[in-house]
C-alpha cells in the first residue's frame, strides 16, 4: 500500500505491507514525520474520505475497505483517540460526551444508556459521569475518549501519541486501562515517542522510517542526550520578569495561579514542570500577554503589567498546538512573516536546514507531520528574536532526537541574544539536558525553585 496527500511530490508512505493479528498491540515507533499518523489516518478512513490524496493497494480492517465505507460505518469498528483528546470532546458532561457518538449513530435510547455504562465501567470512569469535561485531567481526557470509542461497538483502537501530554501519573492511568483493554480481546495500534514502560506491555514493534517499514522490528533504544548547554541563575542581571503575588482565574473559575511570585534575569533557561492541571500553561500565557492577571505586581520586559500589544516582539510564545500558530502559504513564508512585520533580519534557510525543513521550503505547513509542524511553529518564534522564549511542552509530537535537535537549537539561539527561556515538560530528562534552573508548579503555585 502507498499513499500520497494532495498537492504532495512525496508518497507519505510507500511499500507498507502489513497485517495485524485480531487482539494484537502493536506500537508504531519510529521518527517524527516517518508516517505513523498518517498510517493510523488510512485505516480509520480518514484517508481518502476527509484528506484526500491517492491511495494504492489493498487495504482492509475488520473485513471493511476504509475506502469503500463512510467514516460513519467505519466508526462503528474502528475507534480513534488523537493526540489531543479535546479536538473530539464535544459535551459538557463526562456520561453526555460518551453518549454523544451512540446519539448520532442513532442506537435506541435504552440501547445506548447501556453501551454508555459499559464504557465508563470499562475505563474506570462511572464516578466521573456528572463532571465537566473541562475539569478533567489530561489522562481522564485520553480515557474519556476511549471510552466514547468503546461506546459506539470499536473492537480496533487507533492511538496517536495518547501519552505525549501526560504527567507521570495520567500516563500510568492511561497505559493501565489499555492494558486491561488488550487482555479484554480489543486490538491496540498506538503511535508513541514515549516509549517508557511500553515494552512489558505491547505485542509486537513495527517502525516506520520516510514512509516504509524498517526491516528491524525490536524494541528502540534511547541514546544518552547532550550534555547541558544553557544557562543557570544570573545573579547579577536585571529581572527580565518578576511577578509577586500574582492571582490569574478564568471567568467563572477559581484561580488557575495563586499568589504567585517569580523573578526571571536575562540569560536563563528555566524548565516549568508539574502535573497537569498545575498551572504551567496558564502561567506561560500571562507572561506574553494572553491572559491578564486579576491582581499582583507584573513587570516583563521593563513593562508594568503589559498587554499582548506591549509584548509583541518582545516575547515569543511556542503553543502546544503549533496549528494555533501556523498561517502561512508556504513554510518559508512562514518563517519570515514575524520578523518581516517587525522590520527584523532574518536567514529563514537557516532555522530549516537546523530543524530538518529544508526539504518542505516551499510546501504548504499544513502538509507536515504534527512533528515538523511543531519544529516550524518554533522556527517561527525563534525567527523574531525576542528577550522572551516561552515553550508550551516542545516535546510534544517529536521523537527523543527531534525534540532534542530543537531544545539545543532553542538554547543555543537564546545565547547569541542573551534571551530568556521558560518552557514546560513532562520528560524530566529534557530539563536535566538544557534547563539551568527547574521550577515545579502544584494547584497554581511554586512549591519547587531549585538550580540544576
Amino acid at each position: 500500500m502507498s499513499y500520497t496527500y494532495p498537492d504532495s511530490a512525496r508518497p507519505a508512505l510507500q511499500g507498507i505491507n502489513l497485517a495485524v493479528p485480531d487482539g494484537e498491540w502493536l506500537l508504531l515507533a519510529g521518527p517524527s514525520g516517518g508516517g505513523k499518523s498518517t498510517l493510523l489516518y488510512v485505516l480509520n478512513g480518514l484517508v481518502p474520505h476527509v484528506l484526500g490524496g491517492e491511495v494504492q493497494g489493498d487495504i482492509e480492517v475488520n473485513g471493511l475497505v476504509p475506502a469503500n465505507v463512510p467514516v460513519r460505518e467505519l466508526s462503528r469498528q474502528v475507534g480513534t483517540v488523537f493526540q489531543n483528546p479535546e479536538a473530539q470532546l464535544f459535551m459538557l458532561r463526562v456520561g453526555e460526551d460518551v453518549a454523544f457518538g451512540c446519539e448520532n449513530l442513532r442506537f435506541p435510547p435504552a440501547e445506548t444508556q447501556d453501551r454508555v455504562e459499559r464504557a465508563l465501567t470499562q475505563l474506570s470512569l462511572t464516578s466521573l459521569r456528572n463532571r465537566e469535561v473541562f475539569s478533567l485531567s489530561g489522562g481522564q481526557k485520553q480515557r474519556l475518549a476511549i471510552a466514547g470509542a468503546l461506546a459506539m461497538g470499536c473492537r480496533t483502537l487507533l492511538l496517536d501519541e495518547p501519552t505525549s501530554d501526560l504527567d507521570d501519573a495520567s500516563r500510568a492511568e492511561l497505559l493501565s486501562a489499555l492494558r486491561d483493554l488488550h487482555r479484554a480481546g480489543h486490538t491496540i495500534l498506538m503511535a508513541e515517542h514515549r516509549l517508557e514502560g511500553l515494552e512489558g506491555l505491547v505485542d509486537r514493534v513495527v517502525t516506520i522510517h520516510d514512509g516504509r517499514i524498517a526491516p528491524n522490528g525490536t524494541f528502540p533504544t534511547q541514546g544518552p542526550l547532550p550534555g547541558r548547554r544553557s544557562a543557570g541563575y544570573v545573579a547579577d542581571s536585571v529581572p527580565l520578569v518578576d511577578l509577586r503575588d500574582v492571582t490569574v482565574a478564568y471567568p467563572g473559575r477559581p484561580p488557575t495561579l495563586k499568589n504567585l511570585s517569580l523573578c526571571l534575569r536575562a540569560g536563563e533557561v528555566v524548565a516549568l514542570l508539574g502535573p497537569n492541571g498545575s498551572g504551567k500553561t496558564t502561567l506561560l500565557k500571562m507572561l506574553c500577554g494572553l491572559l491578564r492577571p486579576s491582581r499582583g505586581q507584573v513587570l516583563i520586559a521593563g513593562k508594568k503589567r503589559p498587554s499582548i500589544s506591549d509584548l509583541v516582539g518582545e516575547v515569543g510564545f511556542l503553543f502546544q498546538n503549533p496549528d494555533e500558530q501556523l498561517f502561512a502559504d508556504t513554510v518559508i513564508e512562514e518563517i519570515a512573516f514575524g520578523p518581516n512585520n517587525l522590520s527584523r533580519p532574518v536567514e529563514p534557510d537557516r532555522y530549516l536546514e537546523r530543524l530538518g525543513l529544508s526539504r518542505y521550503r516551499d510546501d504548504h505547513p499544513r502538509s507536515l507531520s504534527r512533528g515538523e509542524r511543531q519544529r516550524l511553529a518554533a522556527a517561527t518564534v525563534l525567527a523574531m528574536r525576542p528577550k522572551l522564549i516561552l515553550l508550551d511542552e516542545p516535546t510534544t509530537g517529536l521523537d527523543r532526537h527531534a525534540w532534542a535537535v530543537l531544545m539545543e537549537f532553542v538554547v543555543e539561539e537564546a545565547a547569541r541574544s542573551g534571551a530568556s527561556v521558560v518552557f514546560s515538560t513532562h520528560h524530566a530528562e529534557a530539563a536535566e539536558a538544557f534547563a539551568g534552573r527547574a521550577l515545579t508548579l502544584a494547584e497554581g503555585k511554586v512549591v519547587d525553585d531549585r538550580l540544576l
